[in-house]
C-alpha cells in the first residue's frame, strides 16, 4: 500500500505541475490567483521616481496539492463508503481519527488503516496541524457517528470553513477550534447551529475581535453547552 500512496502522490504532483502553466495563463488573463507585491520606488539623478510595479505572486505548488487532497473523490466514495473516505482524507492531510470499534486507538498512518473489507465508523476527528480546507469538510457527509472534532492549528481552514460541520450536527457533541488564524468572529457564528453540542473549547484565536461577545451569542443558542472561549492559549 505504501507504494500505491507514493504513486498516487506523484500522480497528483504530475497533474498539478502539468496544468500549472495553463493555470498561470488563465490567472494572468483574469487577474485571479495573484496577490500584489510592490517594489520600492527607484530614483536616479536623471529620472523621475519609478512608479511601483505590481508583481504577481503565484501560490506555491503545495497549495494546489492541498486543494487536491481535500477534494471528494466520488468514484472512491462509491467504492469504499463515507467513513473510509473521510478517514483517508484526514490522514492524507496530516490528522488522525478514532473509530467507535476501538476508541482508544488514534489512527495517524494512512498505510496502516484496516483493510478495505474491514468496516469501521469514525468517532473522533483530530485535525491538529493538518492541511484540511473548507472543501474537504464535504467528506463528513454520511458519517453519522462522529461525536468529537478537533480543529487545532489548521492553517488552511478558511473563515467559513466550519460550515461543513452541518453534515455531522446530529452526532457532534464535542468541538475544539484553536489556533486557526483564518477564522474570525463571523466564522465562529456557524457553531450556533450545532444544537447537540455539549462542550465547546475555543482558544488561541487572536484574530477574533470580540471573543466574549462570540461566547455570549453562542451560549444563547446553545444553553446546554459548556463553552470555554479565550483569545489566548490555555
Amino acid at each position: 500500500m505504501k507504494t500505491s500512496v507514493v504513486f498516487m502522490t506523484m500522480s497528483v504532483l504530475h497533474t498539478i505541475t502539468k496544468s500549472l502553466p495553463k493555470r498561470l495563463s488563465i490567472a494572468q488573463a483574469t487577474g485571479n490567483g495573484f496577490q500584489p507585491n510592490y517594489c520600492c520606488s527607484v530614483t536616479t539623478s536623471h529620472t523621475k521616481p519609478i512608479t511601483p510595479i505590481s508583481i504577481p505572486i503565484v501560490r506555491g505548488i503545495w497549495g494546489y496539492v492541498a486543494v487536491a487532497f481535500n477534494q471528494v473523490d466520488k468514484d472512491r466514495l462509491s467504492r469504499v463508503g463515507p467513513n473510509r473516505l473521510c478517514a483517508e482524507w484526514i490522514l492524507k492531510n496530516g490528522g488522525g481519527v478514532r473509530f467507535t470499534e476501538n476508541p482508544t486507538k488514534l489512527w495517524k498512518d494512512y498505510n496502516h488503516l484496516p483493510a478495505e473489507n474491514v468496516p469501521f465508523r469514525i468517532k473522533v476527528v483530530d485535525a491538529t496541524n493538518s492541511s484540511i480546507m473548507k472543501i474537504g469538510l464535504h467528506h463528513f457527509e454520511g458519517c453519522k457517528n462522529i461525536d468529537t472534532v478537533i480543529f487545532h492549528k489548521c492553517k488552511h481552514l478558511e473563515n467559513d470553513g466550519l460550515e461543513g460541520l452541518a453534515y455531522i450536527s446530529q452526532s457532534l457533541t464535542h468541538l475544539q477550534v484553536s489556533g486557526c488564524y483564518n477564522i474570525r468572529d463571523s466564522g465562529l457564528a456557524i457553531i450556533s447551529q450545532l444544537q447537540n453540542l455539549k462542550q465547546l473549547l475555543i482558544f488561541d484565536m487572536p484574530f477574533v475581535k470580540n471573543i466574549d461577545e462570540v461566547a455570549r451569542s453562542l451560549k444563547k443558542s446553545l444553553p446546554d453547552c459548556d463553552i470555554q472561549a479565550t483569545k489566548r492559549g490555555i
